[in-house]
């Protein structure tokens, strides 16, 4: 099993998004030379002072160039928000500067305010990213293509550059629920799921129907099967509790609190209300700690939950990594590489 890192570029106090971006590239940097097996950040807007990697795609193709061995996995590309022929081009680009590295990770939005700033009702989500992902996949695999859709319609055109992975790099599906596992196993496409408020139990369910949803499961046009599972945590290694609670438990509490009160809004605009939605794990860090699929504590306990997620039958496990200092986050990067992977394989 894989070790990766991801981060969203989390902007402290004590530091400005400028450095934050700088510094992002330098972990990936770091992440690489110490032998980690994938790098990403997240495309967050509108966040500020929170987050600083909106521009995801400038943010990855600066990784991509800094980095010589590690894979380049956007921790997503949010499809309803671009044109997907810019997509297409940005995107293969990056895959060229990386020399083939990129697992293009992609999903259908974060957060409803952004779908509100950009337009896209919620409810057209899943029909922008069937839309989008076919026309990036014909992007990259066709010399001259049209087309008709919903969303998208365009004369007969040619997109340059293609990207150096042929016949496209492999795709992979965000999501963490059932209904986005079986979207990503009836289009075989890789699943790329996560942990904010979620036990063992429910990602052990979402595998199983992703699992099932492949058996009969039809791949995009032209589009090549990606079956890698993978699972983005938490995580923090440190010497005990207090140390990993103080380097990574208020940010990720925050960020916790944020993601419920996402999901409340989500279920009540979809018109099933779950106004109780994760209220055990609010302002409550050692319940994730304890209860959740993560990489917070020493590393023998680090060690012991990511062998259970191996168990699982997880190929990759990426490590969200923030709200510590630049400095901290690179010794924790090496604690990783050094004291917890080796015992994994």
């Amino acid at each position: 099993m894989e070790i990766g890192i991801l981060t969203q570029g989390y902007v402290r106090s004590d530091s400005t998004a400028q450095d934050r971006i700088r510094d992002v590239v330098a972990e990936a940097r770091y992440a690489d030379e110490m032998g980690l097996a994938a790098f990403g950040v997240s495309e967050q807007h509108f966040k500020f002072p929170v987050n600083s990697t909106a521009p995801i795609t400038t943010v990855m193709a600066a990784i991509a160039q800094a980095t010589e061995q590690i894979k380049i996995v956007p921790g997503v590309v949010i499809l309803p928000f671009h044109h997907p022929l810019t997509v297409a081009e940005n995107w293969a680009a990056i895959d060229i500067i990386s020399n083939g590295r990129l697992y293009f990770g992609v999903g259908k939005g974060n957060t409803p305010f952004t779908s509100d700033v950009y337009k896209v009702p919620l409810k057209d989500t899943v029909g922008k990213s069937d839309e989008a992902l076919e026309i990036i996949v014909r992007s990259w695999t066709q010399d001259k293509f049209s087309f008709d859709g919903k969303f998208f319609q365009f004369p007969e055109l040619s997109v340059c550059p293609k990207p150096t992975s042929r016949p496209h790099p492999p795709l992979g599906s965000a999501g963490n629920s059932i209904p986005a596992a079986k979207y990503a196993g009836d289009r075989k496409l890789g699943f790329m799921t996560g942990t904010l408020v979620d036990s063992w139990e429910d990602v052990g369910i979402w595998l199983d129907a992703y699992d099932e949803a492949w058996k009969t499961g039809k791949p995009i046009a032209e589009a090549a099967p990606d079956n890698t599972k993978s699972i983005l945590v938490p995580g923090w290694v440190g010497d005990n509790f207090e140390e990993v609670r103080d380097q990574a438990g208020y940010g990720t509490m925050a960020y916790v609190n944020r993601y419920v009160e996402y999901k409340r809004v989500v279920a009540e605009r979809a018109g099933t209300p779950n106004p109780t939605y994760g209220e055990g794990f609010l302002d409550n860090f050692k319940v994730i700690y304890d209860t959740m699929p993560n990489a917070f504590g020493t590393p023998d306990l680090v060690i012991e939950k990511l062998l259970r997620m191996k168990k699982m039958g997880f190929d990759r496990v990426d490590v969200t990594l923030d709200y510590a200092t630049h400095e901290d986050i690179l010794k924790c990067i090496k604690r990783l590489a050094t004291e917890v992977v080796p015992a994994l394989n």
